[in-house]
Protein backbone atom coordinates (compact mmCIF):
# COMPACT_ATOMS: atom_id res chain seq x y z
CA UNK A 1 0.00 0.00 0.00
CA UNK A 2 1.39 3.42 -1.29
CA UNK A 3 2.34 5.65 2.25
CA UNK A 4 1.00 9.38 2.21
CA UNK A 5 4.26 11.06 3.19
CA UNK A 6 4.12 14.38 4.63
CA UNK A 7 7.30 16.23 6.76
CA UNK A 8 8.64 19.77 7.26
CA UNK A 9 7.15 22.80 8.42
CA UNK A 10 3.95 22.46 6.99
CA UNK A 11 2.85 19.73 8.67
CA UNK A 12 1.78 22.20 11.93
CA UNK A 13 -1.33 22.49 10.37
CA UNK A 14 -1.64 19.21 8.76
CA UNK A 15 -1.18 17.51 12.20
CA UNK A 16 -3.73 19.80 13.83
CA UNK A 17 -6.21 18.79 11.47
CA UNK A 18 -5.55 15.32 11.05
CA UNK A 19 -4.17 13.71 13.98
CA UNK A 20 -6.27 16.63 16.69
CA UNK A 21 -8.20 13.56 18.36
CA UNK A 22 -4.64 12.11 18.95
CA UNK A 23 -3.63 15.19 20.59
CA UNK A 24 -6.57 16.19 22.16
CA UNK A 25 -5.51 13.10 24.44
CA UNK A 26 -1.82 14.54 24.86
CA UNK A 27 -0.26 15.96 27.61
CA UNK A 28 2.70 17.86 25.61
CA UNK A 29 6.02 16.68 24.34
CA UNK A 30 8.40 15.86 27.52
CA UNK A 31 11.89 17.29 27.92
CA UNK A 32 13.86 14.42 28.52
CA UNK A 33 12.16 11.70 27.33
CA UNK A 34 10.25 9.95 24.45
CA UNK A 35 6.79 9.26 24.71
CA UNK A 36 3.76 7.15 22.67
CA UNK A 37 0.08 7.40 22.00
CA UNK A 38 -1.80 4.63 20.89
CA UNK A 39 -5.58 5.05 19.72
CA UNK A 40 -7.54 1.91 18.23
CA UNK A 41 -10.75 3.28 16.83
CA UNK A 42 -13.76 0.82 16.54
CA UNK A 43 -15.85 1.22 13.16
CA UNK A 44 -17.90 -1.22 11.11
CA UNK A 45 -15.40 -2.91 8.81
CA UNK A 46 -12.20 -1.84 10.47
CA UNK A 47 -10.29 -0.99 13.05
CA UNK A 48 -8.07 2.33 12.67
CA UNK A 49 -4.97 2.46 14.47
CA UNK A 50 -3.17 5.48 15.14
CA UNK A 51 0.16 5.29 16.43
CA UNK A 52 2.29 8.27 17.52
CA UNK A 53 5.64 8.75 18.94
CA UNK A 54 6.87 12.38 20.61
CA UNK A 55 10.24 12.80 20.99
CA UNK A 56 11.23 15.06 24.26
CA UNK A 57 13.14 18.32 23.74
CA UNK A 58 16.15 16.91 24.87
CA UNK A 59 16.65 13.58 23.03
CA UNK A 60 14.73 15.13 19.84
CA UNK A 61 17.61 17.71 19.67
CA UNK A 62 19.93 14.94 19.90
CA UNK A 63 18.41 12.89 17.04
CA UNK A 64 17.94 15.96 14.61
CA UNK A 65 21.79 15.99 13.89
CA UNK A 66 21.87 12.31 12.74
CA UNK A 67 18.26 13.04 10.87
CA UNK A 68 20.41 15.98 8.62
CA UNK A 69 21.69 13.99 6.23
CA UNK A 70 24.11 16.51 4.24
CA UNK A 71 25.28 18.57 7.22
CA UNK A 72 23.83 21.70 6.38
CA UNK A 73 22.13 22.45 9.41
CA UNK A 74 18.53 22.11 8.21
CA UNK A 75 16.64 19.34 8.03
CA UNK A 76 15.03 18.74 4.61
CA UNK A 77 11.26 17.16 4.45
CA UNK A 78 13.39 14.64 2.23
CA UNK A 79 15.80 13.59 5.33
CA UNK A 80 12.50 13.81 7.85
CA UNK A 81 10.63 11.63 5.63
CA UNK A 82 13.54 9.15 5.58
CA UNK A 83 13.20 9.17 9.49
CA UNK A 84 9.97 8.97 10.02
CA UNK A 85 9.99 5.88 7.08
CA UNK A 86 12.56 4.40 8.79
CA UNK A 87 10.78 4.22 12.53
CA UNK A 88 7.73 3.29 10.68
CA UNK A 89 9.39 0.12 9.40
CA UNK A 90 10.67 -0.83 12.98
CA UNK A 91 7.65 0.18 14.98
CA UNK A 92 5.72 -2.45 12.20
CA UNK A 93 8.06 -5.26 12.83
CA UNK A 94 7.13 -4.52 16.81
CA UNK A 95 3.61 -4.84 16.58
CA UNK A 96 2.19 -8.15 16.45
CA UNK A 97 -1.76 -8.01 15.45
CA UNK A 98 -4.14 -10.99 15.36
CA UNK A 99 -7.48 -9.39 14.26
CA UNK A 100 -10.61 -12.33 14.32
CA UNK A 101 -8.17 -14.77 14.84
CA UNK A 102 -5.76 -13.77 11.86
CA UNK A 103 -2.89 -12.64 11.92
CA UNK A 104 -2.01 -9.16 10.10
CA UNK A 105 0.85 -7.33 9.10
CA UNK A 106 0.56 -4.21 10.27
CA UNK A 107 1.02 -1.62 6.40
CA UNK A 108 0.97 2.07 7.37
CA UNK A 109 -0.98 4.06 5.21
CA UNK A 110 0.18 7.51 6.51
CA UNK A 111 3.27 8.75 7.85
CA UNK A 112 3.31 11.71 8.55
CA UNK A 113 6.63 13.45 10.22
CA UNK A 114 6.18 16.92 12.36
CA UNK A 115 9.45 18.66 12.97
CA UNK A 116 7.39 22.00 13.97
CA UNK A 117 11.18 23.61 13.15
CA UNK A 118 13.87 22.33 10.33
CA UNK A 119 16.82 24.01 12.06
CA UNK A 120 18.42 21.02 13.70
CA UNK A 121 19.21 23.18 16.84
CA UNK A 122 15.40 22.90 17.45
CA UNK A 123 13.72 19.61 20.46
CA UNK A 124 11.03 18.30 19.71
CA UNK A 125 9.28 16.68 17.26
CA UNK A 126 6.89 13.70 16.59
CA UNK A 127 5.72 10.87 13.79
CA UNK A 128 2.27 10.03 12.82
CA UNK A 129 1.57 6.72 11.98
CA UNK A 130 -1.75 5.43 10.98
CA UNK A 131 -3.32 2.00 9.45
CA UNK A 132 -6.31 0.36 8.99
CA UNK A 133 -7.19 -3.25 10.13
CA UNK A 134 -9.53 -4.78 8.24
CA UNK A 135 -12.68 -6.95 9.76
CA UNK A 136 -13.63 -10.04 8.96
CA UNK A 137 -17.04 -11.15 7.97
CA UNK A 138 -19.93 -11.50 10.97
CA UNK A 139 -20.92 -8.89 13.71
CA UNK A 140 -19.03 -9.83 16.39
CA UNK A 141 -14.25 -9.24 16.39
CA UNK A 142 -12.15 -9.42 18.40
CA UNK A 143 -8.32 -8.03 18.62
CA UNK A 144 -5.52 -8.43 20.22
CA UNK A 145 -2.50 -6.08 19.68
CA UNK A 146 0.85 -6.69 21.46
CA UNK A 147 3.53 -3.42 20.72
CA UNK A 148 7.28 -4.77 21.60
CA UNK A 149 8.71 -1.57 19.98
CA UNK A 150 11.50 -0.21 22.51
CA UNK A 151 11.34 3.42 22.99
CA UNK A 152 14.85 5.03 23.52
CA UNK A 153 14.33 6.99 26.88
CA UNK A 154 10.82 5.60 27.22
CA UNK A 155 8.19 8.02 29.22
CA UNK A 156 4.59 8.02 28.93
CA UNK A 157 2.89 5.64 26.82
CA UNK A 158 -1.06 5.80 26.19
CA UNK A 159 -3.71 3.68 24.89
CA UNK A 160 -7.26 4.63 24.34
CA UNK A 161 -10.09 3.02 22.54
CA UNK A 162 -12.57 4.75 20.92
CA UNK A 163 -16.28 3.23 19.78
CA UNK A 164 -18.34 5.25 17.47
CA UNK A 165 -21.96 4.83 16.54
CA UNK A 166 -23.28 1.24 16.19
CA UNK A 167 -20.27 -0.17 17.77
CA UNK A 168 -20.62 -2.00 21.53
CA UNK A 169 -17.63 -2.98 23.34
CA UNK A 170 -18.05 -6.23 24.75
CA UNK A 171 -15.01 -6.82 26.32
CA UNK A 172 -11.48 -4.61 26.49
CA UNK A 173 -8.04 -4.86 28.71
CA UNK A 174 -5.14 -2.84 27.72
CA UNK A 175 -2.29 -4.63 30.12
CA UNK A 176 -4.14 -5.64 33.10
CA UNK A 177 -6.52 -2.49 33.24
CA UNK A 178 -10.19 -2.84 31.97
CA UNK A 179 -10.20 0.93 31.55
CA UNK A 180 -10.31 2.61 27.84
CA UNK A 181 -7.70 5.03 28.70
CA UNK A 182 -4.79 3.56 29.84
CA UNK A 183 -1.12 5.79 31.02
CA UNK A 184 1.59 4.28 32.41
CA UNK A 185 5.24 5.34 32.52
CA UNK A 186 8.54 3.71 31.34
CA UNK A 187 8.90 0.67 28.81
CA UNK A 188 6.13 -1.43 27.46
CA UNK A 189 5.45 -4.27 29.52
CA UNK A 190 1.62 -3.55 29.77
CA UNK A 191 1.93 -3.37 26.02
CA UNK A 192 4.26 -6.16 24.74
CA UNK A 193 3.05 -8.76 27.74
CA UNK A 194 -0.42 -8.83 28.25
CA UNK A 195 -1.05 -5.97 25.37
CA UNK A 196 -4.46 -4.33 24.03
CA UNK A 197 -7.47 -7.32 24.17
CA UNK A 198 -10.90 -6.50 23.02
CA UNK A 199 -13.78 -7.76 21.44
CA UNK A 200 -16.50 -5.79 20.29
CA UNK A 201 -20.24 -6.04 17.96
CA UNK A 202 -21.02 -4.09 15.09
CA UNK A 203 -24.89 -3.24 15.08
CA UNK A 204 -27.60 -2.59 12.39
CA UNK A 205 -27.22 1.29 13.52
CA UNK A 206 -22.89 1.23 12.34
CA UNK A 207 -22.67 3.68 9.20
CA UNK A 208 -21.37 2.15 6.13
CA UNK A 209 -18.20 3.13 5.07
CA UNK A 210 -17.45 5.17 2.00
CA UNK A 211 -14.97 3.02 0.89
CA UNK A 212 -14.42 -1.01 1.42
CA UNK A 213 -11.35 -1.98 3.69
CA UNK A 214 -8.53 -3.69 1.44
CA UNK A 215 -5.49 -5.09 2.82
CA UNK A 216 -2.52 -4.79 0.40
CA UNK A 217 -1.53 -7.56 -1.26
CA UNK A 218 1.53 -9.48 0.33
CA UNK A 219 4.78 -9.11 -1.07
CA UNK A 220 5.50 -12.56 -3.01
CA UNK A 221 9.13 -13.77 -1.51
CA UNK A 222 11.71 -15.11 -4.60
CA UNK A 223 11.73 -18.82 -5.30
CA UNK A 224 14.07 -20.88 -3.39
CA UNK A 225 16.65 -22.47 -5.26
CA UNK A 226 18.76 -21.20 -8.01
CA UNK A 227 18.27 -17.86 -9.38
CA UNK A 228 16.20 -17.32 -12.25
CA UNK A 229 19.17 -16.20 -14.80
CA UNK A 230 20.83 -19.05 -13.88
CA UNK A 231 17.34 -21.01 -14.58
CA UNK A 232 16.91 -19.81 -17.92
CA UNK A 233 21.12 -20.54 -18.82
CA UNK A 234 20.47 -24.24 -17.45
CA UNK A 235 17.32 -24.69 -19.22
CA UNK A 236 19.04 -23.80 -22.91
CA UNK A 237 22.17 -25.91 -22.33
CA UNK A 238 19.91 -28.34 -21.70
CA UNK A 239 17.84 -27.84 -24.81
CA UNK A 240 20.87 -27.31 -27.22
CA UNK A 241 22.52 -30.80 -25.44
CA UNK A 242 19.41 -32.34 -26.54
CA UNK A 243 19.21 -31.17 -30.09
CA UNK A 244 22.92 -32.21 -30.42
CA UNK A 245 21.90 -36.11 -29.24
CA UNK A 246 19.29 -35.82 -31.73
CA UNK A 247 21.24 -34.77 -34.84
CA UNK A 248 23.90 -37.38 -33.71
CA UNK A 249 21.10 -40.01 -33.79
CA UNK A 250 20.17 -39.30 -37.40
CA UNK A 251 23.56 -38.95 -38.84
CA UNK A 252 24.19 -42.73 -37.00
CA UNK A 253 20.99 -43.90 -39.31
CA UNK A 254 22.11 -42.61 -42.62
Amino acid sequence: MRRNRRSGLAMAVVLTVTFGAIAAAHVGPSKDDNNRYLKLTLQADRIRLAYTVFFGEVPGAKLRGSIDADHDGTISEPEAQAFGDKLADEVAAAIDVNVDTTQVRVHWEQVVVGMGSPQVRAGSFSVDLVTQLCLGPGATHALVLRDRFRLLNPGETEVKLEDTTGITVLASKIGTATDRDVKFVGPGGPLSDDGVQLSFEVTARAPSASSACTVPAPSVPPASGLPAALVVISGAVVAFALALIVTLIKRRRR
